[in-house]
């Protein structure tokens, strides 16, 4: 480590960077939909502030809707996942429903599932509709044929959500924003990212052209974190350090999740080079944080050691 980190280190006291943890907040939570629900929830308090607004000036393209009344349905079920907290779902959810009663697609077909938590970036519902099916993101509407998913729509729409679901019903080529996803879902199922013997620099390089940047990868290794799929986040962490080398971000997540899988010495590798790297000083208290706690960590290590 250069030497101004070194004194950072030692000059910052360690509870000047600590959380308050006794703060206490008095507002309360807000209302969120968990678990499976229909069209009826989303019209009641408090939710028809956004959802009815979102419905009513939402108007389907003509054109694409009568294409979409001559495909066969039959066959097709939909399911959405949401979050009643989520800016996106907010505005896609009520639109999608709209699409959809203007090509008289049937409610017992469609599954409406709300997900959220005491923490947004775990989106999970009570009954875990969502387990292993690789909900990243949210709003995320899944088309399925003959119980078979066959495409889905992520977070927004990548033409139009009439375009979009045309496209999928018909099979044309589509591929969803955040591509990535589908291909990192395929991965954990097949355990790749818990095979020691992946080549992990193989896999980045199968994503380099998939990815709209940095935080795509990022914010997914930090979900699976909050999912206790630590060795998998890790390996997202370490592609994500390799494609984007010269971001102080990815080398203190990648830092984080040494931290996480107990490999302190990879960690603090990791975190020093995120603070030479790091050209915004707000930054910086988080990977000290870090720093601070592998430091704890070894004097309470070296203080068992004397006394034993």
């Amino acid at each position: 480590m250069n030497s101004i980190f070194k004194w950072l280190l030692m000059a910052l006291p360690l509870t000047a960077i600590k959380q308050n943890t006794s703060a206490q907040t008095t507002s309360e939570k807000p209302v969120i939909i968990m678990g499976a629900c229909n069209r009826d929830s989303l019209q009641k308090a408090p939710f028809s502030s956004w959802f009815n607004p979102g419905f009513d000036q939402y108007n389907p393209d003509k054109k694409i809707t009568d294409q979409l009344r001559n495909e066969k349905m039959e066959n097709i079920r939909i399911k959405v996942f949401f979050g009643s907290w989520c800016g996106d779902s907010k505005r896609e959810v009520p639109r999608f429903l709209k699409l959809l009663q203007s090509i008289s697609f049937p409610d017992k077909k469609l599954e409406l599932i709300g997900v959220g938590g005491s923490d947004t970036l775990y989106k999970q519902s009570p009954g875990h509709e969502e387990a292993d099916m690789g909900i990243f993101r949210v709003p995320v509407f899944i088309i399925y044929r003959d119980g078979k998913e066959i495409n889905r729509i992520n977070e927004f729409p990548v033409v139009s959500l009439e375009k979009d679901l045309l496209d999928i019903i018909r099979n044309n080529p589509y591929q969803p924003n955040y591509s990535s996803h589908a291909i990192i879902r395929q991965w954990l199922q097949e355990e790749y990212l818990t095979n020691e013997n992946t080549s992990i620099r193989g896999l980045a390089e199968q994503l380099r052209h998939q990815l709209s940047g940095e935080h795509e990868l990022n914010s997914l290794g930090y979900l699976l974190l909050k999912q206790e799929k630590k060795t998998a986040a890790l390996q997202i962490f370490r592609m994500n350090h390799l494609l984007y080398p010269e971001s102080a971000n990815t080398a203190s997540s990648l830092g984080e999740g040494y931290l996480e899988t107990g490999n302190d010495a990879r960690a603090k590798d990791f975190l020093e080079k995120s603070l030479q790297l790091n050209k915004d000083p707000m930054a910086i208290k988080p990977v000290l944080e870090l720093l601070y706690k592998i430091k704890e960590k070894e004097l309470a290590n070296e203080q068992r050691k004397r006394s034993n």
